[in-house]
């Protein structure tokens, strides 16, 4: 394994709808639109998604 796959998603169910499977697939449009005005952050990646719902290992964070 390498890359995120190393790491456990918490939500592999709704995996479909993370923005590294996002990425992945290259629907990078999709995944920016996710990725405005963020709030929380992937332990897994560091991908930043304004919903943790969108992020494998989500951690929220404040903004300043």
């Amino acid at each position: 394994m390498t890359g995120v796959e190393e790491h456990e998603c918490k939500d592999p169910d709704s995996h479909w709808m993370h923005i590294c499977q996002l990425r992945r697939e290259g629907r990078h449009d999709d995944a920016n639109a996710l990725m405005a005005n963020p709030g929380h952050t992937c332990l897994n990646c560091n991908a930043v998604a304004r919903y943790a719902k969108n992020l494998c290992n989500p951690s929220s964070f404040s903004r300043v």
